[in-house]
């Protein structure tokens, strides 16, 4: 009985040859289609929350709407300019609506105004609300006003008229504050921040600061002070 044994292990050996030659063929596939399937996955990933948020997309472009609420509030609005001396002038707020898509009155919650006078001092603005209106550059004022500057002025009020094409702060319902000469307070004031001049009315209160005394024989005095106790 011949059971062939040389046949047998050499037909074996010829199914194990085409078959590793089948994996290696496998594996070369598969290595080049990894990279291939890794960009697909990636772009997939990329792509997608873009694709899907086409759905729940809006329009920006407020001015463009055919139908629009004219009081929508602007959140963390921001409005930049400058003033008649070229500097700029930057206002930011929490929040601001107008009334009508054409009206210049913008009306300001938290408000923070940052400009500077002509020589370069800076001046800060902080008031819980107000308007602004963008034609005139006129701020009205309310609430907690605090107005500083880097000359040496704090002016603290509850309402204010804002100038600043002129650095003019005035107000009718009190005020007290900080000048290079010393603290003071009155009813009502007016303030030319850029020549320095305090006009005070009704009650006024002023404290000299023996260090900084004011010489009043100096044509040249930097800060000039009127006031009527009556």
């Amino acid at each position: 009985m011949n059971t062939h044994p040389d046949h047998i292990l050499e037909s074996n050996e010829t199914v194990a040859f085409d078959e590793n030659e089948r994996q290696i063929n496998r594996a070369g596939q598969l290595k080049k289609a990894v990279p291939i399937l890794t960009i697909i996955v990636f772009l997939s990933l990329v792509l997608y929350p873009i694709l899907a948020s086409r759905e729940n997309s809006f329009t920006l472009a407020i001015d463009k709407l055919e139908q629009r609420d004219e009081k929508a509030k602007l959140i963390k609005p921001s409005y930049s300019d400058i003033d008649r001396h070229n500097n700029p002038v930057n206002i930011s707020a929490e929040s601001a609506y107008r009334e009508e898509n054409e009206n210049t009155n913008y009306f300001f919650t938290n408000l923070v105004a940052n400009m500077s006078l002509p020589a370069g001092e800076a001046i800060e603005i902080i008031s819980n609300s107000g308007s602004l209106n963008t034609g005139t550059q006129i701020m009205e004022l309310g609430g907690e006003i605090v107005i500083t500057s880097e000359t040496g002025f704090l002016l603290r009020s509850t309402e204010a008229t804002f100038l600043i094409a002129e650095k003019i702060a005035r107000g009718q319902n009190g005020v007290n504050g900080i000048a290079p000469f010393g603290n003071f307070s009155a009813n009502s004031f007016n303030t030319d921040v850029e020549q320095e001049i305090i006009i005070l009315d009704g009650n006024v209160r002023i404290n000299f600061d023996p260090n900084k005394p004011l010489n009043i024989f100096n044509s040249d005095a930097a800060t000039t002070v009127e006031g009527n106790t009556n």
